[in-house]
């Protein structure tokens, strides 16, 4: 058996003994399921089912997993019931079809493993690997997984579950016939010709949603569920159509008792009216907001030229969350805000992008865009197959293309869509505003009808711990299966158990568990509708009724700006040299101008911060996860630790702020951020997990958290915070690996300088071991960095760091430095007095810190001082002349725009001043005075401002320092306070 610590590496061992432990009450049913005899073959299986049987194979084991799958068939309709359906023969195909989908997830891989097997012991007739195959197929498979009784069992429920959904389908409608009829128009004599395949998830013992097909051509969806969502729905949007004067249509339904009927909707193409349907989106958007809605995405609205119809809405009014910890959650914390915001509901694009900086992405989300790259989702891969050397193995592949719902494509069109959209949000929240009784009293009378689908952990979740069961190892050992499933604790660690339990007997039986709530109650149902004994804290209605109160202008402003950062998240400013930047203008009563921008900007962040989940953790903020990546879409989600896109950035910035202005409301707000993640190094609790999750990266992990906790205890006068941030820099040291690049922004050489800034009793031997793995990495360059000469990822990141890092002088040094300068050469490309990005594409230049030519002014300035060395001087001016030509009028963000630009000129300004590096030709007060220049045009506080407001730039949408909000905060100060050390989250320490 596999040790619990293998089974549960996210647990420690007093977790596993809290959470893991005590699920052995469930034990025995749960391991009665997983051990359940299968269902006997039919004795004499219908020469249709044994045809379908034996049909040419497709894909490999099919045959053996249409054997297994026979069983579903047998005895299928009683003679009262097959006259229901136009061919019976044809029926028993379709239902084995069902079966057979969801057996083949079960059973591939154990069926790989028990080929392999045989084949190793000699059990397979053949002379080749194709031959041996074949008779493991037909003849000796049935002996070959007796060793597996998980999987026979598998089979079991599965054949059980088809076999009976599919009479429960023919004998619910055949009893419903004359009701179909007046509400759909589908005659009664009108046979049954198909009831779809298994495309949906399983629920309720194998129930899942079907389209019913009729001779005549006729189409309705049965739903095997309480469709009173979907029929209030009806009901709702008459009321919105009425009172905003939209005219958003609704799937028609018929009620049953537990299960229902909604009408088919066929998906229509709307290029030719886009945006009045974008608009309608809009109206819709709202219409779910207020219902607090989840899980609208892509496969739950359909495109219709009459406007986006809902075609699943079990998830309306949905429950918070059941948590029984010890800790409560805060009120109003991120992960809740943003669960029911406008983005949380499904409707906007809705990216999932892989783990690393490279992956692909898809978009789950109804008005998602295509999906890009490889895909994030792993998919079975088969090696030599239809032979007895077959393997099989989860391998990233190409993303594939969804069918989006415009045809529009450019960035231009984009947004003007997502205007439209917006303009239908709010025109729907705007007439609740206007008569909120009348949503009021709508709600409280439909709400007593509603049976609520609670989604208490995500399907995708589900079916990771169900595909882990799958493995061959899973399906021999009743014991590890179980084991397996306690997996789904893990997320539940502070819910109540016995929800847990009832996860894990839907699970063995291979169904996405599935639990119910009334709106006007708290109870929370299992799938065959028994009280779990489990309360939700609130009636979904009230919670309705309160978001529906809470309904003002400052709240629709901060969903339309989720609504717009979601489809402008993919759209990158330009910051390449080949753009055009936008033009300047002096701006009049600056310093005032100044002043009142800055005052804004630090009361928006303060008014955006939220708890955490728990009180006692580090306040944050919701918006774009930023990317150094430019290309890589930002989704929306709650600010993690980290300093390029975390609530570190605007904490730090408030910091700043609550000096300059004497403000206590922003010093509030840095104190929750900065002096619990100071309690959290210090006491090593619990949170301190997910820092160290991030990695050690200076601008993607807990080095930037580190270097800006030390800055705020500075600015702040705050010696703890300090103390904490030095004391935790071994934290870095351990979770720097031996593959770490030198890099700057998730790198060694960030790490480094920062390492520097921070200080304290470290310090010393950090820097001594970095500026080793540098000196290593520069004697015998591989890699990506080596090819790319900007600032965050390549050459000149490097050659700042070693220049910088002044208690480590020595000829190794200085010849490292003289190498990286010898390489930085190497992209200079004389006729346009610049340096390319990449060395693999020599004509690509960039302006900012991250690729361009202000970071590589940044290096050279460094070396420069460092060494003397004459040819970097030289081209430190061409660098900075570059700068001025292509590097303002971009986008206002510090990794590639006109902050992070400016910082650097005014920096090497003084650089200057104090060590001569520069000619009599580009004195320090030269570069000051043209420094002013681009911030009296270029930078003024009404372009700032307008910027700002730009629902069309992705950097309006967010709070983060590296590039949003809080950058500009922290640029804005530097120019007002004169009398400070300016921050900068670019250049590590202050003027």
């Amino acid at each position: 058996m596999i040790s619990p610590a293998k089974l549960y590496p996210e647990l420690d061992s007093v977790e596993i003994r809290e959470t893991i432990e005590p699920l052995g009450a469930f034990a025995s049913a749960v391991h009665g399921t997983l051990s359940a005899p299968a269902a006997a073959a039919p004795q004499a299986p219908s020469a249709a089912a044994l045809a379908w049987a034996l049909e040419p194979e497709t894909y490999p084991f099919q045959h053996v997993i249409r054997r297994l799958a026979l069983p579903a068939a047998d005895r299928l309709l009683p003679e009262d019931l097959a006259r229901t359906v136009a061919d019976p023969d044809a029926f028993a195909r379709q239902v084995l079809g069902r079966a057979e989908a969801r057996l083949r997830d079960a059973a591939t891989r154990t069926l790989v493993a028990a080929v392999n097997q045989a084949s190793g012991e000699g059990a397979l007739r053949g002379s080749t690997p194709e031959a041996r195959y074949q008779d493991f197929v037909t003849r000796a498979w049935s002996e070959a997984v007796e060793p597996f009784p998980v999987l026979r069992s598998a089979a079991g429920h599965v054949v059980r579950n088809a076999r009976e959904a599919a009479r429960d389908i023919v004998r619910r409608l055949h009893a419903d016939r004359e009701a179909v009829s007046r509400s759909f128009g589908i005659a009664p004599g009108d046979p049954l010709l198909s009831i779809g395949g298994a495309d949906g998830d399983s629920h309720a013992h194998g129930r899942a949603v079907g389209i019913l097909t009729f001779a005549s051509g006729a189409r309705l969806v049965h739903k095997p569920r309480d469709v009173s969502c979907e029929a209030a729905f009806e009901t709702v949007v008459a009321h919105v159509n009425a009172e905003a004067g939209c005219a958003l249509p609704a799937a028609r339904t018929l009620v049953r008792d537990g299960y229902g009927y909604v009408e088919y909707v066929e998906r229509q193409d709307v290029g030719d009216d886009s945006v009045p349907f974008m608009r309608a989106c809009g109206q819709l958007a709202a219409v779910f907001y207020l219902l607090d809605a989840r899980d609208m995405h892509f496969e739950n609205i359909l495109p219709t030229r009459r406007g986006p119809v809902a075609i699943d809405l079990e998830t309306l009014l949905h429950p918070a969350r059941v948590h029984t910890g010890p800790t409560r959650e805060a009120e109003g914390n991120a992960y809740d805000e943003i669960g029911r915001s406008v983005y949380g509901i499904g409707i906007l694009p809705l990216v999932l992008a892989g783990k690393d900086e490279d992956s692909g992405h898809v978009d789950l989300g109804f008005l998602g865009g295509d999906n890009q790259g490889v895909s994030p989702f792993k998919t079975m891969v088969f090696e030599h197959p239809f032979t007895d050397r077959v393997r099989v193995h989860l391998q990233a592949r190409p993303a594939e293309q969804r069918s989006t719902v415009v045809r529009e494509t450019t960035e231009r069109e984009i947004h003007a869509l997502a205007g439209q959209m917006a303009d239908g949000f709010r025109q729907v929240c705007e007439a609740v505003m206007a008569r909120p009784a009348g949503w009021t009293g709508l709600l409280r009378r439909i709400a007593p009808s509603l049976r609520l689908r609670y989604i208490h952990n995500p399907t995708s979740q589900y079916a990771q711990i169900l595909r882990m069961t799958a493995s061959a190892a899973a399906m021999a050992d009743p014991e590890l299966a179980r084991a397996l499933l306690h997996r789904i604790a893990i997320p539940s660690r502070f819910s109540d158990r016995r929800l847990i339990g009832s996860e894990l007997r839907q699970m063995a039986e291979r169904d996405v568990p599935y639990f119910t709530v009334p709106a006007t109650g708290t109870a929370v149902h299992d799938c065959d509708g028994r009280d779990t004994g489990v309360r939700v804290d609130r009636t979904p209605l009230s919670r309705a009724l309160a978001k529906a109160a809470a309904l003002d202008e400052h709240v629709v402003r901060r969903q339309l700006r989720l609504l717009h950062s979601a489809f402008c998240s993919r759209f990158p400013d330009n910051h390449l040299s080949g753009g055009t930047p936008w033009s300047g203008r002096a701006a009049a009563g600056e310093r005032t101008g100044l002043e009142r921008l800055a005052r804004t900007v630090a009361d928006a962040l303060t008014a955006g911060s939220l708890p955490d989940q728990y009180g006692h953790l580090p306040t944050t903020w919701i918006g774009p996860l930023a990317s150094a990546q430019a290309a890589r879409p930002w989704p929306s989600g709650v600010l993690g630790y980290d300093l390029y896109t975390g609530r570190t950035g605007p904490a730090l910035a408030l910091a700043a702020a609550a000096v300059h202005f004497g403000d206590e409301r922003y010093a509030r707000v840095a104190h929750e951020v900065f002096a619990r993640s100071a309690g959290i190094l210090t006491d090593g609790l619990y949170e301190l997990r997910s820092i160290r999750q991030s990695g050690a990266g200076a601008y993607t992990g807990t080095t930037g958290l580190l270097y800006a906790l030390a800055e705020a205890g500075r600015i702040l006068r705050e010696p703890g915070w300090v103390k904490a941030a030095q004391d935790a820099v071994p934290l870095v040291v351990e979770q720097i690996g031996p593959g770490d690049t030198p890099e700057v922004i998730s790198g060694i050489s960030g790490i480094a300088t920062m390492v520097a800034a921070i200080g304290g009793d470290h310090r010393a031997g950090t820097l001594d071991a970095l500026t080793d793995r540098l000196l290593r990495h520069t004697a015998d360059p591989t890699g990506s960095w080596w090819e790319q000469s900007g600032f965050a990822h390549g050459v000149s990141g490097v050659l700042y760091a070693l220049a910088t890092l002044r208690d480590h002088a020595g000829s190794r040094v200085d010849e490292a430095i003289g190498h990286l300068t010898d390489r930085l050469e190497a992209f200079y490309v004389p006729r346009e007095r610049n340096w390319s990005t990449n060395s693999a594409f020599p004509d690509r230049f960039s302006t900012g810190w991250c690729h361009g030519a202000a970071g590589i002014a940044m290096g050279l300035c460094a070396a420069a001082s460092r060494t003397g060395d004459e040819r970097a001087a030289e081209r430190l001016e061409t660098a900075l002349d570059q700068t001025f030509r292509q590097g303002f009028g971009r986008n206002l963000t510090w990794c590639h725009g006109d902050l992070g630009n400016i910082d650097i000129v005014r920096r090497i300004a003084g650089a200057g001043r104090d060590r001569g590096l520069l000619d009599r030709g580009l004195l320090d007060q030269d570069l000051l005075d043209r420094a002013d220049a681009v911030e009296a045009s270029r930078l003024g506080p009404d372009v700032i401002a307008e910027k700002l407001a730009d629902t069309g730039s992705r950097y309006a949408h967010t709070d983060s320092a590296m590039v949003g909000s809080s950058g500009v905060l922290l640029h804005l100060l530097g120019r007002l306070d004169g009398t400070r050390p300016r921050v900068s989250p670019i250049w590590h320490g202050t003027l």
